[in-house]
């Protein structure tokens, strides 16, 4: 989602200057492609660790930001900006967006987490009067807290953009229909796909070519491991981790060829996150005549290189949602084995909304024969998700060229929180 947004952003500014400001440990530039070529991209992080340098806490930036909208004195506010580089990066900013990783507008992963990227946002409130909502989810919301909060800076956004309808009325009704919610495709199908220079996989390949007829499986570590609390956090009716051998084995029944691991997110291997962790994990618990015929992605590769090796799929399931959408973007057909609202509604938006199993409403065993059935179903309706996905790249980028020649009139500089 970076990746794509940097890109998108950069193309629809004409080149204007990208700047990223994150929770993070460092400041150091990140590497992102724009237009095909390397760019080294500016980052301004906050950080909650009691371990971090005063000008980077996310508390004294908070504070130091209420100084800035309650104490309008030009010299104070010199010496804010002087003393918070999140702050002056501000004040050299045309426009600021939130993305919030795509979900996370949101309690669906905690209160605390919620709160974190609300006071991030609100920062750019305090100091720039308003916020740029890049196309993502808004909602579900548990808590009363957490529909105040998002509410508030909803109203204080000058465009909100929601990546699938449910979100889009959703939003609609925090904001009071005081300002249109617009409807945008998720940026990630606009990132390119990008060969990697080799493809590391146990068991190797041993210079064979990519099979034809493969079907990948991106394995969701969080799911795998029962969410961050490790006990069926987000209340799914499958067992996911019963779930995927069953899968494999029928798949494997009437599929002739060869199935792929692929993981999406990477992370420490005792990290919950760690798809690679859970892959290795799956592929263990196979029968060794099923294991023959699985192989498990082991490179690090990057999101251009992820997409790739999902892209030579034949048929394609998913629990991350980027995964998900770097195969529908490339015209493979996928099911997408859901634990949030967002699935839907980013199915949908390719006209593949009936291909999403919906984990809180399906048993393990319903939802294998489902995925069997869309297995078989894949040819019906490949030519038709290649012609819906070419639409909404369109849109995604007619709408960026829009949003930057509505916000930016000529600026030069584009931040994204």
């Amino acid at each position: 989602m970076g990746a794509s947004l940097v890109n998108l952003c950069a193309q629809g500014a004409n080149g204007g200057e990208v700047l990223l400001m994150l929770g993070h440990h460092n400041s150091e530039p990140v590497q992102f492609r724009v237009n095909g070529e390397p760019h080294s991209i500016r980052v301004v992080n906050c950080r909650l660790s009691p371990r971090a340098r005063f000008k980077e806490h996310l508390g004294w930036i908070v504070l130091a930001c209420l100084l800035y909208r309650i104490l309008p004195v030009k010299s104070l506010r010199s010496s804010l900006s002087r003393l918070t580089p999140w702050i002056s990066a501000m004040e050299e900013a045309d426009v600021i967006g939130d993305v919030r990783g795509g979900d996370s507008f949101s309690d669906i992963y905690g209160i605390r987490r919620f709160i974190h990227g609300f006071l991030m946002a609100w920062t750019v409130v305090l100091v720039k009067g308003t916020i740029v909502q890049f196309p993502q989810t808004f909602g579900p919301y548990k808590s009363l807290i957490a529909r105040g909060l998002a509410g508030y800076l909803l109203r204080r956004s000058s465009i909100i953009m929601a990546r699938d309808r449910k979100s889009q009325r959703l939003a609609q009704e925090l904001v009071d229909h005081q300002k249109e919610v617009l409807l945008c495709p998720d940026v990630a199908f606009s990132l390119e796909a990008v060969k990697p220079d080799h493809i590391e996989l146990h068991p190797s390949l041993n210079g064979l070519k990519v099979p034809l007829k493969l079907i990948g499986l991106n394995v969701n570590g969080l799911l795998f491991n029962g969410g961050y609390t490790r006990d069926n956090m987000f209340g799914l009716k499958l067992n996911y981790r019963s779930l995927l051998p069953s899968l494999v084995k029928v798949l494997l029944e009437e599929h002739p060829g060869e199935l792929w691991l692929i993981p999406h997110t990477y992370g420490p291997p005792n990290s919950v996150e760690s798809d690679p962790e859970a892959c290795r994990k799956l592929r263990l618990a196979l029968p060794e005549d099923l294991g023959k015929r699985v192989r498990m992605v082991t490179g690090e590769y990057d999101c251009h290189e992820i997409k790739w090796l999902i892209g030579q799929c034949d048929f394609f399931i998913g629990s991350r949602m980027h995964a998900c959408i770097a195969a529908l973007s490339q015209g493979v057909p996928c099911a997408g084995i859901a634990y949030s609202q967002k699935f839907e509604g980013v199915f949908d938006s390719v006209g593949m909304g009936d291909w999403v199993v919906d984990g809180h409403k399906t048993t393990t065993e319903q939802s294998v024969d489902r995925i069997l059935d869309l297995y078989r179903r894949r040819e019906e309706i490949r030519h038709e998700l290649k012609t819906k996905v070419k639409e909404a790249k369109t849109r995604l980028y007619k709408t960026f060229d829009n949003l930057f020649s509505q916000e930016c009139k000529g600026s030069k500089r584009y931040t994204l929180p």
